[in-house]
């Protein structure tokens, strides 16, 4: 996990309750393409980063901090300073620090392009629920040339401001079959896919082209 992820995660543990933190993080986890070992390793140090860090901040003080940065950007010092007021135990500081520094690179803003240096294929730009496409096994319907995808991969960006899979979530898949779709004004294409991931960057300010189709070689 990079250090964006885990700064990602750490912000949604802290909006739950104590009785759905568990579920939510076994899900979120998911999301991050690692390994069954890479799994197990990351679910406990983000757990032991959570509990030793943030988890001991309240709502009000959490987002007292958030505007501070927003404000002044990431000034340890101040940061510091604003722990010992609220009384928070110093064995937490640097956890809570090392989130501070790491949130704030999450609205560092990031061309689409770039979520993902290894794809090769077509990525498209849609505010659709990836549960919605994995379940009906398509993604359209797209203006584009399916001469043009080599290799036959379409990458899904999230274009939504919140939901389950906001800005930052992207979908890769295969490409199975694409089909024409008779519109009034043009034939568009609709991508029939298999093997979906889906993958949190932990980006939060990704900006995008005019143009929803990409072709990527």
């Amino acid at each position: 996990m990079t250090r964006r992820q885990r700064a990602y995660l750490l912000m949604v543990l802290h909006s739950l309750t104590n009785s759905v933190r568990q579920a939510r993080l076994n899900t979120e986890m998911k999301h991050f393409g690692l390994s069954d070992d890479e799994l197990q390793t990351e679910l406990a140090n983000v757990e032991s980063t959570f509990n030793n860090g943030i988890c001991n901040l309240n709502t009000n003080q959490l987002n007292n901090i958030l505007a501070q940065v927003h404000n002044n950007g990431v000034i340890i010092e101040n940061i510091r300073r604003r722990l010992e007021f609220y009384e928070i135990n110093s064995d937490y500081h640097e956890n809570i620090i090392r989130f501070f520094q790491d949130y704030a690179q999450t609205d560092e803003p990031i061309d689409v392009g770039s979520l993902d240096t290894e794809f090769r294929g077509v990525q498209v730009a849609s505010r659709d629920n990836f549960n919605t496409i994995i379940n009906q096994g398509w993604t359209g319907d797209w203006d584009l040339n399916p001469d043009n995808i080599t290799p036959r991969r379409v990458q899904v960006a999230s274009m939504n401001e919140n939901g389950t899979f906001p800005r930052g979530f992207y979908l890769n898949a295969d490409i199975i079959d694409i089909q024409p779709i008779q519109y009034s004004d043009k034939i568009r294409y609709r991508l029939f896919i298999s093997d979906p991931v889906i993958i949190n960057t932990g980006n939060r300010n990704v900006k995008f082209i005019a143009q929803p189709v990409r072709y990527i070689r």
